[in-house]
């Protein structure tokens, strides 16, 4: 099954096929739990349920995937549809007993590969940096440009997911790029 292309997997999952869907998800459970994490702005936990969310979702959905957009342009439409429905019925109560959402500090403990100790302390610095100006920016920017950098989405495959425009993505992601060059040039990094 591993040769199987996504579309394929999808259909057989839409007959039953439970080796097929976690083909699925072996492919695409990392990138379903970024998306959620950043998109969402949650701690890892928080985020980690909400990607299983999603892959039930699509799963209990599988026969209405049509083959008119890529699968994973459908699945990432089923991961924020499902992350939305998620953030506006559990997070609320969440947040109000458990105060703070999201902190810097569940990212410091991720290795970022450096050579060297200076250079790693560097580039986490630098990274965290950007992290967090990323999480400054407007869920409507940051969504779009998640998709497009981390998930290499194309424009159009963006418009499916977020359900606007070509234009408009275009739009979103010129405005996200413009607001990190400020922002992280005014941090001086």
């Amino acid at each position: 099954m591993d040769n199987a292309s996504d579309e394929n997997l999808i259909k057989a999952s839409a007959s039953g096929d439970t080796g097929a869907f976690g083909e699925l998800v072996d492919r695409y459970k990392d990138r379903v739990l970024t998306f959620m994490a950043w998109h969402f702005s949650l701690p890892p936990a928080e985020a980690s349920d909400m990607a299983q969310e999603a892959f039930l979702a699509a799963w209990k959905s599988a026969a209405s995937f049509r083959g008119e957009s890529l699968f994973r342009t459908w699945l990432f439409s089923v991961a924020r549809n499902t992350g939305l429905s998620y953030f506006r019925h559990y997070i609320a109560k969440k947040a109000e007993s458990a105060g703070l959402l999201f902190g810097d500090e569940e990212f410091e403990n991720i290795p970022d590969g450096a050579p060297g100790l200076l250079e790693g302390l560097e580039a986490a610095e630098r990274g965290a940096a950007v992290r967090a100006a990323v999480g400054r920016l407007p869920d409507r920017l940051k969504a779009a440009l998640l998709l497009r950098e981390w998930e290499e989405l194309s424009y159009e495959e963006i418009a499916a997911v977020l359900q606007v425009p070509v234009g408009t993505v275009r739009s979103r992601l010129h405005n996200a790029y413009a607001r990190l060059a400020k922002d992280i040039s005014a941090r001086k990094l």
